[in-house]
């Protein structure tokens, strides 16, 4: 028979532990709720800890079953609170700006929440078109592109999102051409003023950099000093 739970205590990450978390670049210090369970028929009373994000600890103290109770109920509840908050923490992330679900699941995971948490908030955000990754796709493509960015920074920049938009219909000839490439570059160098010193070699680095092939860097190049041989 389950062992009852009597008490149910928290710990929660002080101001210490909290700066040495951000400093250091790691996920957010979870905080503790802890059950104590009974000791009933010659068992020994135990604790059972489980790590879960201060702000889900900080609901169940304020709202959790009242011991004496089951112990399977206590960490039923427990773990539907976190999934209703995970659902919560997403729906406030998408509130500021669209993510792709890879990146979306990262930073999750950084606020401490575990991973079947995790899986039901993005299924259910995914259900209710709060999370899109096609619909994300295509906004941040387009959005680097009136940046002036080129191709291959964009897709660098997705990967390391964990996002890929080859998975998009007519990739990448639906958001990429020859001509439109080189008139962005064009555009981008018609800000910068021309160097002193080894400009060719200078500016189609600068080009390379926000994104654009070799070949398409070097072309804006030649027509922006020529043009400016002309002016």
């Amino acid at each position: 028979m389950e062992q009852p739970v009597s008490d149910i205590a928290f710990h929660f990450p002080d101001r210490r532990e909290i700066a040495a978390a951000a400093s250091s670049g790691r996920g957010r210090p979870r905080a503790q709720v802890i059950f104590h369970l009974e000791g009933e028929g010659g068992r020994e009373p135990e604790q059972r800890v489980h790590w879960v994000p201060a702000r889900v600890a900080r609901s169940f103290e304020h709202d959790h079953p009242e011991p004496p109770c089951p112990y399977r109920e206590a960490r039923e509840a427990l773990e539907t609170r976190e999934n209703k908050l995970c659902l919560a923490a997403l729906t406030e992330m998408l509130g500021r700006r669209d993510y792709g679900t890879e990146e979306a699941r990262r930073k999750l995971r950084h606020a401490g929440f575990r991973a079947s948490a995790i899986d039901h908030a993005l299924e259910r955000a995914q259900e209710l078109r709060f999370l899109d990754e096609e619909r994300f796709l295509v906004s941040y493509i387009e959005e680097r592109l009136r940046r002036g960015w080129g191709r291959l920074k964009i897709e660098a920049d997705l990967r390391q999102r964990g996002s890929d938009p080859h998975m998009l219909s007519g990739y990448p000839d639906r958001f990429f051409s020859a001509e439109d490439d080189l008139e962005r570059a064009c555009a981008a160098l018609a800000r910068k003023a021309v160097p002193e010193r080894n400009a060719f070699e200078r500016l189609v680095r600068h080009l390379m950099g926000k994104g654009f092939p070799y070949r398409i860097a070097a072309q804006a190049v030649r027509i922006r000093l020529d043009e400016e041989e002309s002016a």
